[in-house]
């Protein structure tokens, strides 16, 4: 009798969402591999590691494409929040916490005055960039690296409106010279130049400086959209930790540990012009998700989370750079920008078989407990701890051996 298939349970109910959700699951959710061979539902989760339908647990370096920093059903974040949910997250006008949770903020970012608070990174991007309008008085934007899904961020896409395209600049490549020629295109009409740190590939906090000096002497407010970053390095931030200040801060993610929550801050000479601006929507004044962020800070400075984020992501990164090699596999392995952020890509020169390689290496770890995905960066945790970082590098080493075992000589060619 056969046993039934590793992920039958998941691929029951995708069936079931074909019937009933456009595409069968959010973006996000895609398959990492096709549905046979990787996992698609999961229905629990603690720490670092992840339970899908079928019963298979993983340890997890998705983790919810980076909104934990401390690990799943943090019981220090999810008190704090359903403590302040039994009294009423979401009241009428306006509540104290607001105002706690922005001057907290405002504490560990020093160069900012004044912040607004919203629900996503999404949210957080394109109000900073409403705000950067109404303070230069300017409509066009540069855009560099992922923020969002909202209109502005998809420009060229056949559903959202005409026109974007010719006000939402894409800066490729990413460098101060590329910039001062969009400036030169657009004469006194960039309002803003939004930047994700992860999109200076390779990372050189130079190329981030030349950024935002090109657009402050042009006339524009350079935003930094940390919605990624903020809160996975010391002493809090990618800009403090490389000395680049942004004129706009973008932050959600981490910030709340699985609670949705995000912000802008920046200096009251730019946020004065969020005042009366509408940036309204009904749950951006919830507290529980409020709760649950101060809760996070005061536990990513108990603990130093940020250094051992660090090691962690240090010690993932080494050890795939050394199995690999041992066995042949072409691979580079870094962080994107960051070590707690790492990712690695296969680099064989032939494309067909580089795609057999990496899916043969997802397969196999999935196989073995461990959940890396293919095509997005990673994320270590507090949770992730060595035990768990020696398991992921002893699963890579066999997966690596299973590649050199498969492609053999075509390896090397």
């Amino acid at each position: 009798m056969h046993a039934p298939p590793r992920y039958a349970r998941s691929r029951t109910v995708y069936d079931r969402a074909c019937r009933s959700i456009p595409g069968a699951h959010h973006l996000s959710g895609r398959p990492l591999l096709d549905l046979d061979r990787s996992p698609l539902y999961f229905d629990w989760a603690k720490g670092c590691r992840i339970r899908d339908v079928d019963g298979n647990e993983y340890i997890d370096y998705v983790m919810a494409y980076g909104a934990y920093a401390l690990g799943y059903a943090h019981e220090g974040v999810d008190g704090a929040a359903f403590a302040q949910a039994a009294r009423g997250s979401l009241v009428s006008l306006n509540h104290p916490l607001h105002v706690r949770f922005i001057e907290a903020l405002l504490e560990r970012f020093p160069f900012a005055e004044m912040g607004v608070f919203l629900k996503t990174g999404s949210e957080a991007t394109t109000a900073a960039l409403r705000i950067a309008r109404r303070a230069t008085g300017r409509r066009a934007v540069v855009r560099c690296g992922y923020h969002g899904w909202h209109d502005w961020c998809l420009p060229d896409d056949a559903a959202v409106p005409a026109g974007l395209a010719e006000q939402v600049l894409e800066l490729r490549p990413v460098g101060a010279p590329a910039l001062e020629q969009l400036f030169s295109e657009h004469p006194g009409a960039i309002a803003a130049v939004i930047v994700a740190p992860e999109m200076v590939r390779p990372f050189e906090p130079s190329v981030l400086a030349a950024l935002a000096e090109t657009s402050r002497r042009r006339g524009a407010v350079f935003v930094l959209d940390e919605v990624k970053t903020a809160f996975r390095t010391a002493p809090g931030s990618l800009h403090q930790r490389v000395g680049v200040t942004p004129d706009l801060l973008t932050v959600s993610k981490a910030l709340g540990n699985g609670w949705p929550v995000a912000a802008v801050l920046g200096p009251r000479s730019v946020m004065e012009s969020a005042s009366g601006m509408h940036l309204s929507a009904t749950y951006h004044g919830d507290t529980a998700s409020m709760a649950a962020a101060l809760a996070t800070l005061a536990i990513l400075d108990r603990d130093d989370v940020p250094a051992h984020l660090w090691q962690t992501g240090d010690r993932l990164i080494d050890g795939l750079r050394e199995r690999a090699r041992a066995h042949g596999v072409p691979v580079v392995a870094y962080g994107e920008p960051l070590p707690p952020m790492p990712f690695m890509q296969f680099r064989h020169e032939d494309e067909a078989l580089n795609a057999s390689i990496s899916a043969t290496f997802y397969e196999e770890v999935l196989a073995r407990g461990v959940l890396l995905h293919p095509r997005h960066l990673w994320f270590v945790s507090q949770a992730h701890r060595e035990p768990e970082v020696a398991r992921t590098l002893d699963a890579c080493d066999d997966a690596f051996a299973a590649v050199r075992a498969r492609y053999g000589g075509e390896l090397q060619r």
